[in-house]
């Protein structure tokens, strides 16, 4: 709030003008006193005086003066006590007493208006002349009674109407909706080129479609065509009259009976005797052989469904295909779905990838969907899917960049399972862990980066690979190679193929450099060296050294040095392709396979894997690492 304090007349004191507001806290005179002293020099007078004879005196001289000095002294106490008026002082009232002739106030200058009768502020009361008012200048219209907002009523005399459009079509007597019935029989034009010919008879091509509901086919239940000439080789007989009963299968045991236990060799750690199941298919590598027979004709039912897992829905796929290799820790895959299924296949409002469950001959295998594009063609439309294993969502862009490391001493097997925590808390996954352990001292590794590629460095410091589990939250951690190439002789082949069984084959032969002795380094104060040379040879072609933080102890460096003087000499990569027997299933990298080719038998290992459905036909093409000299 501003409080205005106007003077009609001058003080009558004159200057100086001093308002004071409240009392001061101590009484002072105001004035001003200055004393000092003026010093003068002393009267100085100069000169020359002359005499001459006659005598006669002549004097002349100056007073010199100097000049005006003036000198003193002035004390100043900041101190002192002094009305509040000091801090408001304004000098604009001293003015008034100048200009009171011409009886000038600048206080009140809105006031002196009054007489002119002059309101900006109400300009628009004026305009009432004109009776124009740009409010409501839209009522104006009236008078040519002109009504957007009705249109079509106006236009009632025409009888166009733009909502129905189409109605004034009638007199034409043509319907779009069977067009076809227009078209005279002796044309004869199918409904493919119809479009170029319905000019004369003014038929819209946007509805040429509905003729092909002549054409019959249905791609999406072709299989059961196949009812008619089912060959069952299995009960090629008629069965006979009669009542069928329904034996249930045999369960057999987890373990035979038999107390007849054979230790061929001394036991060098603990005594204690484990027990598995026999029933259950061990991991590669453990001495079961699927050897498939060679018979005449190989019969496979062949089946690929898609399936979301939250929520159910079936996805249908026109074409399916996925890969897996050694070098790989999760399977890629790519099918081809109706447009329909887009849905199904894109994130969630949480931004969570889409999860599927792929049964793939009776087996499956879980998998996450990513990047679906979108193809529309005439009458179709499609819906193209990539995407990976389930083991994606252990990198970017599902998990951000985190830092590994221990303090403390922990096993290879430990440091895995610690990359896969948040936190100190488990993320769900777990290792399955197939290699030799070793002991690192703390302080050793330090990783950063995501959780899978943190057990990456891990198993790569070993020379090992990672291979997803096919529906669990599992990785398994396997050999490169599980024996030295010129020792797989002495292993049990994990699969035993014949040529029958195989539809394409192909040889691809590789020669690499021969190394026979490899140099295996720890980079860390901890590290050991390892210096490794293939018996039997003279140990003069040496590998580029390897090292490694983890190269901690002696079993990791000769795991690693295995791996490095395995791949080495001439070698052939074996391409097979053949079905997915119900015996075998998907043969995953890392088996060992002997294959008989009819030239030559081979034993060598599983590389990668490729499965590619083309209803009904479903293939997997194998790629087999084999050694020619050894």
């Amino acid at each position: 709030m501003v409080e205005d304090l106007i003077f009609r007349r001058p003080p009558p004191g004159g200057p100086p003008n001093i308002l004071i507001f409240g009392e001061p806290d101590a009484p002072s005179s105001g004035g001003a006193v200055a004393s000092g002293t003026i010093p003068l020099p002393a009267f100085m007078v100069a000169g020359n005086i002359s005499v001459s004879l006659p005598p006669r005196a002549t004097a002349s001289g100056a007073i010199p003066l100097p000049a005006f000095m003036l000198s003193g002294a002035v004390r100043y106490d900041s101190a002192t006590q002094r009305p509040l008026v000091g801090k408001v002082s304004s000098g604009w009232q001293v003015a008034a007493p100048a200009s009171a002739g011409t009886v000038a106030r600048h206080q009140g200058a809105a006031r002196g208006n009054v007489g002119r009768v002059s309101r900006w502020q109400r300009a628009e009361l004026r305009a009432g002349v004109a009776a124009s008012v740009w409010q409501e200048a839209g009522r104006a219209r009236n008078q040519v009674a002109v009504r957007h907002q009705a249109a079509v009523s106006v236009s009632t005399s025409t009888g166009l109407r733009w909502q129905e459009a189409g109605r004034a079509r009638n007199a034409a007597r043509v319907r779009w909706q069977a067009t076809q019935q227009l078209a005279p029989a002796a044309l004869g034009v199918r409904y493919q080129e119809a479009e170029r010919m319905r000019r004369a008879v003014h038929s819209p091509w946007q509805e040429a479609a509905n003729l092909a509901h002549r054409h019959g086919e249905g791609f999406g239940v072709a299989q059961l065509i196949e009812r008619g000439w089912l060959v069952r080789w299995q009960a090629a007989m008629a069965p006979r009259p009669g009542r069928s009963v329904l034996v249930p299968p045999e369960v057999d045991p987890c373990y035979v009976p038999s107390t007849r236990l054979e230790f061929r060799e001394l036991q060098k750690h603990a005594t204690t005797l484990i027990f598995f199941c026999e029933r259950h298919a061990p991991p590669p590598g453990t001495g079961q052989t699927v050897v498939v027979p060679v018979l005449e004709v190989y019969s496979v039912e062949n089946s690929i469904a898609l399936t979301r897992v939250n929520g159910g829905q079936v996805v249908e796929a026109r074409g399916f295909s996925m890969s897996l290799d050694a070098d790989s820790w999760t399977w890629q895959w790519s099918a081809t779905l109706p447009g329909s299924a887009l849905p199904l296949v894109q994130e969630d409002s949480n931004g969570d990838p889409a999860e599927l469950l792929a049964m793939v001959n009776g087996v499956p295998y879980r998998l996450v969907a990513d990047n679906p594009a979108r193809e529309r063609r005439f009458a179709r439309a499609d819906v193209r899917v990539r995407g990976k294993g389930r083991a994606a969502l252990l990198d970017q862009p599902y998990v951000s960049e985190q830092n590994f490391a221990s303090a403390s001493g922990r096993t290879a097997a430990q440091l895995m399972a610690l990359a896969m925590t948040i936190n100190g808390v488990n993320n769900g996954w777990a290792i399955d862990y197939r290699i030799g352990d070793w002991f690192v001292p703390g302080g050793t590794w330090a990783f950063q980066g995501t959780p899978i590629a943190a057990v990456l460095d891990i198993a790569t410091a070993a020379g090992a690979i990672v291979q997803p589990h096919n529906t669990e939250p599992t990785l398994r951690i396997l050999p490169r190679y599980p024996a030295a190439p010129w020792m797989w002789h002495t292993l049990t082949p994990d699969y035993v193929l014949p040529a029958d069984v195989v539809s394409v084959e192909g040889i691809e032969w590789v020669r690499r450099p021969a190394y026979n002795r490899a140099f295996v380094y720890g980079t860390t104060s901890d590290g050991v060296r390892g210096d490794l040379t293939r018996s039997g040879t003279a140990g003069d072609y040496a590998a580029p050294m390897v090292t490694h933080p983890l190269m901690t102890h002696g079993d990791a460096a000769m795991q690693r040095g295995l791996a490095v003087l395995s791949d080495t000499g001439r070698q052939a990569h074996v391409s097979l392709r053949m079905p997915v027997l119900q015996e075998t299933g998907l043969i995953l990298p890392g088996s060992l396979v002997r294959y008989d080719g009819g030239d030559a038998l081979r034993l060598g290992l599983v590389r990668s894997i490729a499965l590619d459905e083309a209803w009904p036909t479903l293939r997997q093409t194998l790629t087999v690492e084999t050694h020619v000299e050894v």
